[in-house]
């Protein structure tokens, strides 16, 4: 029963958004009682957090299932940040959630997507601070580095208006070592000697 729940939230919050779900409709989608969905969740801010962790999950999982064992950390990093944008593009309930906020300004779908943000930015500092470890990062502050590398992304793959099409990977990684490789990478003798520059070699 809790999986046709969640399944119908998901469903509900996907098409009418925070403010235009009911647990009234999530019963009807779920074919339960209401009664029997507060015996899972008191109240529908609680449904719409548990949802909310698992779409967190669910970005973690779309970062590392595209990172390739052995492959140079940046070029994982690069392919991990535009997984992230897919994502984040891709999924009906955060793009529901977006549009809420635009038009009505809902607090709960904003602070929301407020929350969603800020997991993926403590992900992505945790993901520089393995390429500290690594040797391949030079020490920097981490979550300001996140912060940039994830607005960055956004303003390229969503709002940049290509005159000759869209970009293709290759011309994105060009752009994403132009601007930040060079700066995050960590130069032979900076570091310990012996320090590896690629996680194969870890």
């Amino acid at each position: 029963m809790r999986d046709r729940i969640e399944e119908a939230a998901r469903r509900a919050f996907s098409e009418f958004g925070y403010k235009g779900t009911t647990m009234d409709q999530i019963a009807r989608l779920a074919g339960v009682s209401k009664g029997a969905i507060y015996l899972h969740f008191p109240s529908k801010e609680a449904l719409f957090q548990h949802m909310l962790r698992g779409v967190i999950a669910q970005v973690r999982d779309a970062f590392e299932s595209v990172q390739m064992e052995g492959n140079d950390y940046f070029r994982n990093l690069d392919r991990g940040l535009r997984a992230l944008m897919r994502f984040r593009a891709d999924h009906a309930m955060l793009s529901k959630l977006v549009q809420e906020v635009r038009q009505f300004g809902t607090a709960e779908a904003r602070a929301g997507l407020r929350e969603l943000e800020t997991a993926i930015l403590d992900y992505l500092a945790r993901h520089l601070k393995r390429g500290v470890d690594l040797g391949v990062v030079r020490p920097c502050r981490l979550d300001l580095v996140a912060f940039v590398l994830l607005r960055a992304y956004t303003a390229v793959l969503r709002d940049f208006p290509p005159a000759e099409g869209a970009l293709s990977e290759e011309e994105l990684y060009e752009l994403f070592a132009g601007l930040f490789v060079d700066g995050l990478r960590l130069r032979p003798g900076e570091g310990e000697p012996g320090n590896v520059q690629t996680e194969q070699e870890r």
